[in-house]
């Protein structure tokens, strides 16, 4: 069973969909989205529109503190024609609260060491600016792209924000840093804080302690490529999201002696240092101006 809250105004405005633990291992979302709902239900109000909150997105996962159960819930989001999987069956309810929403913010961790950061959208000026607006200072963009190179069917790469976006939604995902950090719920609080006003759906003056407002300080790399662990080896250090590597610098060895290098010089995403065979094992990226809008 997946627990919603959907909370209504009386006032017509955008409607915001926040989901937690989409990964059953990432729990600071849940946190932060009950603390949401606790103050909810107990004064803080919201000004117009609509907000849907989902803790947590996959139970299964949740409850035995796993990434996923069967397979990753976050990729290959869409209804299938004869579900197999366990995460198979939550796509359909997933899919369906976003085709009711206008904007979404998915809140996610990760497991190497780094801080918190946001996947920016860089096709349209109304999700740029959504993602600026979060208080957020490092943003990933091209992630559809660089998977799009990989993947043998297009949908296979579609996740929350993917789905959202070919809905008509604004979008994004923020990681909020280590699975473990002290911090890392706080940071997904104030994010769904400033993004409700951001869009006008709360007060600023009635939360103003629980935001963090945006800087010009904010860096943007663009994911150029995925590396898959495609046979057994090991990273040649243990990387950390964001660290500079040059070109051709050794990234990881295969057991048979293969290298991976950096094509160029550019920035590590997201590593998993203990991926198992066949899973994605790092991220490469180049360090960018702010994305121009498509739109």
């Amino acid at each position: 069973m997946i627990s919603i809250s959907r909370f209504e105004t009386l006032n017509p405005g955008p409607h915001l969909i926040v989901l937690g633990a989409v990964h059953g291992n990432e729990t600071c979302g849940t946190t932060a989205i009950r603390k949401l709902i606790d103050e909810l239900n107990n004064g803080l109000s919201l000004t117009k529109g609509t907000l849907t909150c989902v803790p947590i997105c996959n139970p299964k996962a949740y409850e035995q503190g796993t990434r996923f159960y069967e397979r990753n819930l976050n990729r290959a989001m869409y209804i299938k024609e004869s579900p197999k999987d366990y995460e198979d069956f939550i796509d359909p309810v997933l899919c369906g609260l976003l085709d009711q929403a206008d904007v979404l913010l998915d809140i996610h961790s990760y497991a190497s060491q780094g801080g918190p950061f946001g996947f920016l959208g860089s096709t349209n000026t109304q999700e740029i600016e959504y993602c600026r607006s979060l208080g957020i200072n490092d943003f990933v963009y091209g992630w559809a792209e660089a998977f799009g190179k990989v993947e043998e069917d297009p949908r296979d790469n579609m996740g929350t924000v993917e789905y959202a976006r070919s809905v008509g939604c604004v979008a994004t995902t923020i990681e909020c840093g280590n699975h473990l950090n002290d911090d890392a719920a706080d940071i997904a609080y104030y994010t769904i804080i400033n993004a409700l006003t951001h869009l006008g759906m709360m007060d600023p003056r009635g939360v103003e302690q629980d935001r963090v407002k945006p800087t010009d300080q904010q860096r943007f790399v663009q994911m150029k490529s995925v590396f898959y662990k495609e046979k057994e080896g090991d990273t040649t250090q243990p990387w950390k999201h964001y660290d500079t590597v040059e070109k051709n610098d050794v990234l990881a060895t295969y057991a048979d002696g293969e290298e991976l290098v950096a094509p160029e010089r550019g920035v590590i995403i997201l590593p998993k240092l203990h991926t198992s065979v066949g899973g994605e094992w790092f991220y490469f990226g180049v360090e960018t101006a702010s994305p121009e809008p498509l739109s």
